[in-house]
């Protein structure tokens, strides 16, 4: 069981004797809060934040962190107030032990996209202070080392949670070996048939991997001593979960995933880095393509090494990543070995610098729309990148799949709207070409352009894809302020006022303010979407709805628009969707349309699914409307002489028009007919198209949605 003194002797080396002191006191205090409480395992409750403790100063976090490990549960599992913690240890500790509780109390469940949602909460939680998230790391990783004493059920939750959230988490902080162990525990409980597999081969090979890795690193160093190069070897073995994830990946079993056993060359300098890379590429050949350069190159969570992969001297694939002791470092603890520098520099500024993947999730403008910010997590998760640039020679990072678009937005918001084309190493290319490591992009623009909804189908990094949505809102609501001041103008009109009158836009002014709307155009873009009902408007003008409008509704003649109430207002500038066909009585929904007025549609139709929900209105069909709507059907049946007469005169008996009919023979004895025609509502269609079903020589009648069902769009008449 780990003593307190044991935690005192990783300190001793950096925290002076009165921070541990202060350190001290909050073990005592911890120990006092959590007296009696036990853990799963049975042991008492306290090992826990000692151990969390064990790890923080493993990677030498500072005095308020360390103090923050040993309180972190104290909160939420005890008596203690967070006023009791900011009386006893300072307001800084305070607020890091707050944000660990709040982290710690959010759910997460194993769907993705409920994961952002709550990943968002738990950045701002932390206050974007990245030492909250460093203990929330350690409470884990402690966590899932014990997991096996937690009921089944809450073993997967937990599993599931840290192999989704936290381990990414990690990686993206760059702490090598807390998102390793992470994995491997996780992956034992979810997996435990492939983790038994992979474990059993492993301890199978290891002695055999254990005299080979020695005896390659004795001719490394021998290759180096030539070449004069001070470095220490040390060699490394694939984590469980890494291994299992390629052999996924590329379809391998475990004995032909090349890296599982991999040599590090831990240098003094950089120069010795790339001498070392000579010297080894001196004795074994490299294999084509699979040379990374990341000291030129760092990957975007700070990592830099030199990999490459050579054919062995026994022809087999060797991994061989080279580095200085100080990039070693980084490797292993991420952004906890940049807090190390900070603590043997002579600065004030005890706040570490956070990785630019992880200030992305910071960004604004995502951290404010959930939605947004799924994309952003899915996209700062991500590991694998290109590496492109600009015709300046200025390097981009980028995911993997990302576009040109993705490149224009990257450079700049301006620049991305207003991209029109790109050349790729000179050539012209498509805005749906994927980039590839060494590219180099120009983007061709075009002033006035504006970002097309297609465009987010090319698009992979939530910065493009946030730009995009907002450059389409914007035109939206530009477009929806025409529509709903066109609409609110002309049901005024119907009372005699008159919204060009400064007097009436004063009268809608102050109704805007009384209901907290930011100008006079946010109330005419509510009013487009229905959100603002025209009876609350005219009780504020003093108007009765039941009052008899000035113009008179039965004495206007009907047109094909007054068809249609949207969102309770009629006569509005709507067409009818050519997919789906809808006629009165069909179960309708609005769509509004940038540029074309209101779109209505059948609840039923397939390309309301893809619209964007917040554009879509109330519909339904106004009760006056008398006048018939065009409908298709497709009829099957015998052929034989004289059944277009007897379609005719079925459909002449229901007082409808037809307005086109043609045949066509599918064999020796059947035929297909098109019908178009008018009909009063869906109970009119409903009766034709039963007595026409009853017809003897009828197979089967079909009203089709669009022209282009079935044979329909054949030229046949």
């Amino acid at each position: 069981m780990i003593r307190f003194d044991d935690i005192a002797e990783k300190l001793n080396p950096y925290l002076s004797s009165k921070d541990i002191e202060e350190v001290t006191k909050a073990y005592a205090y911890s120990a006092k809060v959590h007296a009696g409480q036990k853990r799963y395992s049975g042991e008492p409750y306290m090992v826990h934040p000692m151990e969390v403790t064990s790890i923080l100063a493993d990677i030498k976090l500072d005095k308020a962190s360390i103090i923050t490990g040993l309180l972190h549960d104290t909160i939420e599992d005890t008596l203690a107030t967070k006023e009791d913690i900011r009386d006893m240890f300072g307001q800084e500790v305070c607020t890091l032990v707050e944000g660990v509780t709040k982290i710690g109390q959010i759910q997460i469940t194993s769907a993705f996209e409920r994961q952002a949602e709550n990943f968002r909460k738990l950045i701002l939680a932390t206050g974007k202070d990245i030492r909250v998230i460093l203990v929330k790391l350690a409470d884990r990783l402690h966590n899932v080392k014990t997991i096996s004493f937690l009921p089944e059920d809450k073993k997967e939750f937990l599993a599931k949670e840290t192999l989704d959230l936290y381990a990414p988490l990690a990686d993206r902080l760059g702490i090598y070996w807390i998102r390793t162990e992470l994995e491997d525990r996780c992956f034992e409980v979810l997996k435990p048939d492939e983790y038994e597999l992979i474990s059993k081969t492993f301890v199978a090979k290891r002695e055999e991997w254990e005299k080979y890795s020695l005896e390659i690193q004795n001719m490394l160093l021998d290759q180096l001593n030539k070449f004069e190069i001070k470095a220490q070897i040390q060699s490394r073995f694939k984590n469980f979960y890494g291994i299992y994830k390629k052999m996924m990946q590329l379809d391998l079993d475990f004995t032909n995933v090349l890296d599982v056993k991999a040599f590090r060359v831990v240098t003094e300098d950089v120069a010795s880095c790339y001498a070392s890379l000579g010297a080894v590429h001196s004795v074994w050949k490299p294999v084509p393509g699979r040379f990374k350069d990341y000291i030129a190159l760092p990957k975007s969570n700070g990592y830099k090494s030199l990999h490459t992969i050579v054919i062995g001297p026994f022809g087999d694939h060797v991994e061989v990543q080279i580095r200085t002791a100080k990039m070693h470092e980084v490797a292993e603890y991420g952004v906890a070995a940049h807090w190390k520098y900070k603590l043997d520099s002579d600065s004030d500024d005890m706040l570490i610098d956070v990785p630019d993947s992880v200030k992305k999730i910071f960004d604004i403008e995502t951290l404010n729309d959930p939605k947004e910010f799924i994309d952003a997590v899915k996209d700062e998760l991500i590991t694998n990148f290109v590496y492109v640039f600009t015709p300046e020679g200025d390097l981009k990072e980028l995911p993997i799949n990302s576009s040109v678009i993705d490149f224009a937005y990257s450079i700049h918001s301006d620049l991305g709207n207003e991209c029109s084309g790109a050349k790729v190493n000179g050539k012209i290319v498509p805005l749906n070409y994927q980039l590839k490591s060494g590219d180099t992009i120009e983007i061709i623009t075009k002033k006035n352009r504006k970002p097309s909804r297609d465009w987010l189908k090319y698009v992979v990094t939530s910065k493009a894809k946030t730009r995009i949505r907002n450059s389409i809102k914007k035109t939206l609501s530009v477009e929806s302020l025409k529509i709903g001041k066109d609409i609110l103008g002309k049901q005024l009109a119907r009372y005699g006022l008159n919204i060009n009158k400064q007097k009436i836009i004063d009268k809608l002014k102050s109704f805007a303010t009384e209901k907290s709307l930011k100008s006079l155009d946010d109330l005419f873009i509510r009013y487009s979407f229905s959100k603002i009902n025209i009876v609350e408007i005219l009780n504020y003008f003093d108007l009765s709805i039941a009052n008899k409008p000035i113009l008179d509704r039965q004495s206007k003649k009907i047109n094909s628009n007054e068809a249609i109430i949207v969102g309770g207002n009629e006569n509005i500038m709507i067409r009818f969707c050519k997919s789906c066909s809808p006629i009165y009585g069909d179960e309708i929904i609005g769509y509004i349309t940038i540029g074309r007025g209101i779109s209505v549609h059948r609840i039923s139709c397939k390309q309301v699914l893809e619209f964007d929900s917040s554009r879509l209105v109330e519909a339904k069909w106004n009760q006056s409307h008398d006048s018939k709507s065009s409908i298709r059907l497709k009829v099957t049946c015998f052929d034989k002489p004289g059944i277009l007469s007897e379609i005719s005169n079925t459909i002449a008996n229901h007082d409808s028009n037809i307005i086109k009919i043609n045949a066509k023979p599918i064999s020796s004895t059947k035929s297909l007919i098109y019908i178009e025609m008018l009909v009063r509502d869906k109970n009119h269609l409903s009766n034709i198209i039963n007595d026409l079903n009853s017809l003897a020589d009828i197979n089967n009648v079909d009203r089709l949605m669009s022209t282009k069902d079935s044979q329909y769009d054949l030229n046949l008449y």
